[in-house]
């Protein structure tokens, strides 16, 4: 259990140390906004959050923490963009949900790149044919000009 929390020089708290103990097993922080929950439910979540606040636990025993705050929030519920009101739950979810949007993404740029591809190779297409028929035209003339020549041969 968690036996004191010293925060000091961080967002809201000043360079003096702000001691924080007589803990619960549970515990509810409430207070105006730009009091400094986040901040403690930052350092509860990962004491590195801050280089000069720090947490001692009683008996030196380290404890699992779960703490319930917008990070927690952001990193666990996702509202979809594609159906209003609806939102996923869970990291993996959220994981999820962001991969699924990037193959969206590079789906579309693959299908714009097909269509551009497709294009290019219709144009090609077409000038293959023109080139086969201007050459048509220029084989049909020769015959006419050497005709009388290869009289025997045609």
């Amino acid at each position: 259990m968690i036996e004191k929390i010293t925060i000091s020089d961080i967002a809201t708290y000043p360079s003096t140390p702000t001691v924080l103990d007589d803990f619960s097993k549970f515990n509810y922080f409430f207070g105006s906004n730009g009091s400094g929950k986040t901040t403690i439910s930052r350092i509860i979540a990962d004491p590195r959050y801050s280089a000069r606040s720090s947490i001692a636990w009683k008996r030196g025993t380290k404890l699992r923490t779960l703490v319930y705050n917008r990070d927690f929030t952001d990193r666990n519920f996702n509202a979809s963009t594609n159906l209003k009101g609806v939102f996923t739950l869970g990291e993996e979810q959220v994981d999820a949900l962001k991969k699924i949007e990037l193959a969206r993404a590079e789906r579309a740029r693959l299908q714009d790149k097909s269509t551009g591809l497709s294009k290019t190779l219709a144009e090609q297409d077409q000038m293959l044919a023109d080139e086969k028929g201007k050459l048509m035209d220029r084989a049909w003339i020769i015959k006419q000009e050497w005709a009388a020549e290869f009289q025997s041969a045609f």
